[in-house]
Parts: structure tokens; sequence; C-alpha cells
């Protein structure tokens, strides 16, 4: 009786290839479910002062009217990131500016925090 000579080896996963991959995506996970909230957040700010500038009458608005505006559309939105007083809005070179830029502290894990700088919110509007 001949013995062959190729010996079958076991394939797949074994316990600690199965644990990293869960490790792994677990920590992906974590990062997807801490990040996608406030980034909605981001969007939902960009909208509303993009919305605040275009609904802008400079004939029979103001600055507080402005301010105004935008306090109801992120009270109306539930955005409590950020407030209408954290919010700069002032004339320059003829022009009206809301500025919304703001950043996001949050954990993570344990120790590791995360940080989100939104800084990209700025519009500008004609204010004459």
């Amino acid at each position: 009786m001949e013995r062959s000579s190729i010996h079958s080896r076991q394939r797949g996963f074994s316990f600690w290839g199965i644990a990293l991959n869960v490790l792994i995506f677990g920590a992906f996970l974590v990062v997807v479910l801490r990040v996608v909230p406030l980034y909605m957040e981001y969007l939902t700010v960009k909208d509303v002062i993009t919305r605040a500038g275009d609904e802008f009458d400079p004939s029979k608005q103001g600055l507080g009217d402005i301010r105004t505006h935008v306090r109801k559309l992120l009270n109306t939105s539930q955005v409590y990131v950020i407030t209408a007083d954290d919010m700069e809005i002032f004339r320059e070179k003829g022009m009206v500016v809301i500025d919304a830029t703001y950043e996001v502290r949050f954990p993570l894990v344990w120790i590791i925090d995360g940080v989100m700088v939104f800084d990209d919110l700025r519009v500008e509007v004609n204010g004459r």
C-alpha cells in the first residue's frame, strides 16, 4: 500500500485571524459612528448659513435680522453644536459676511479624542 506524499492542509481563518478582523472592523465602526453625525450636522449648518445668506434683503434687513433668522433656522433644524451667537456676522467691503467656522472635539476610545475642524463655513452676501 502506497502513501500519498501530498498531505492535505486545512484552509480558512484561525481564531486569531477572525479576532483581528473583528477588532479592525469594530474600530472602523466606532470611528464611523462618531464622525458621521458630526459631519451631517456640519452639512446642516452649511445649508442654514447659505439659506440665510440667500434670503437676506439688504434694503429691508440689518445684521441683527440675519442673526435672528440664523437662530430660528438652527433651532428648526435641531442643530446644537453651534449657536447663532457663536457665529460672526459683519460687514466687509460692501458685503455681509456670515462666518460660522467651528471645531468639535469628541471621544473616540478611552483617552483618545478626535477633532473635526469646519473652517469653510463662510458666506458672503451683497450688502448693498
